[in-house]
C-alpha cells in the first residue's frame, strides 16, 4: 500500500510538471493574429479603458511586421522563431528639426518564456546633422522573469511569466513590469514610477 501510494505521488508529481511544462512550450504568449483585441482597464490619476487591437500585416524594408494599435497609436512587432521584436524609429528633436536615427529591432519578448532568463540590447547611433554631431543612445534590459498565477476580475490565470523591463532612451529611465497569459498575451502592466497599472478586462483572440 505504501509503495503504491508513493508511486502515485510521483506520478502526480510528474504529469504536473509536464502538464506546466507542456503548456509553455506549445502556448503562445504573444498573440499576433488581426483582429486580435484585447481591452485593459487602466489605473491610475485618471481611470479608463484602452483597446489594443492587430489591425493587419504591412511589408517594410522587406519585413512583414504585425500592426498593432495600441489606444489610437500604431506599433509594429517582428515575429520569428524563439523571438518577437518591437520595431522602432528612433529620434531626436534638434534645433526644431525631427532627426531620425533609423529603424531597429528592439527584442521584446524570447518565446517560450523560461524562469530566470535574461536579455538585453544597447543601440547606439552617432551622426552629424547640420554640422552639429549627434549621439541616440537606446538600451533595453529585461530581467526578473518568474513563474506564477494571478487573478484578474476575478479570472484565475495559470502559468503565467512576468517579466521586468527596464529602457534608457536619451538619460531617462523606465521600468514596467508585465505579465503574459498562455494564448491571451499581456494581461497586466504595472508601470512604478506613473503609479499605473493596466489589468486586462476582455479579450479577443482567433485560433
Amino acid at each position: 500500500m505504501v509503495k503504491w501510494a508513493l508511486t502515485s505521488l510521483i506520478l502526480v508529481l510528474v504529469l504536473g510538471c509536464e502538464n506546466s511544462f507542456s503548456t509553455r512550450m506549445t502556448a503562445d504568449y504573444f498573440p499576433l493574429k488581426t483582429g486580435n483585441n484585447w481591452v485593459y482597464d487602466v489605473k491610475g490619476e485618471n481611470n479608463y479603458q484602452i483597446e489594443t487591437e492587430v489591425t493587419g500585416i504591412e511589408v517594410i524594408q522587406g519585413d512583414s511586421l504585425f500592426l498593432v494599435d495600441v489606444g489610437g497609436e500604431t506599433q509594429y512587432f517582428q515575429r520569428k522563431p524563439g523571438i518577437a521584436n518591437r520595431v522602432r524609429k528612433l529620434f531626436i528633436n534638434h534645433d526644431g528639426d525631427q532627426v531620425s536615427f533609423g529603424i531597429i529591432y528592439e527584442p521584446y519578448l524570447l518565446l517560450p518564456p523560461i524562469e530566470g532568463e535574461n536579455w538585453e540590447r544597447e543601440f547606439n547611433f552617432p551622426l552629424v546633422h547640420m554640422g552639429d554631431s549627434l549621439e541616440k543612445i537606446f538600451f533595453v534590459s529585461v530581467d526578473s522573469v518568474i513563474s506564477t498565477s494571478i487573478t484578474l476580475n476575478s479570472e484565475n490565470y495559470e502559468n503565467v511569466y512576468r517579466i521586468r523591463r527596464t529602457i534608457i532612451e536619451d538619460g531617462i529611465s523606465l521600468i514596467q513590469y508585465e505579465w503574459f497569459a498562455p494564448n491571451i498575451g499581456l494581461i497586466k502592466k504595472e508601470i512604478p514610477a506613473d503609479s499605473v497599472v493596466w489589468e486586462l478586462a476582455s479579450f479577443t483572440v482567433n485560433e
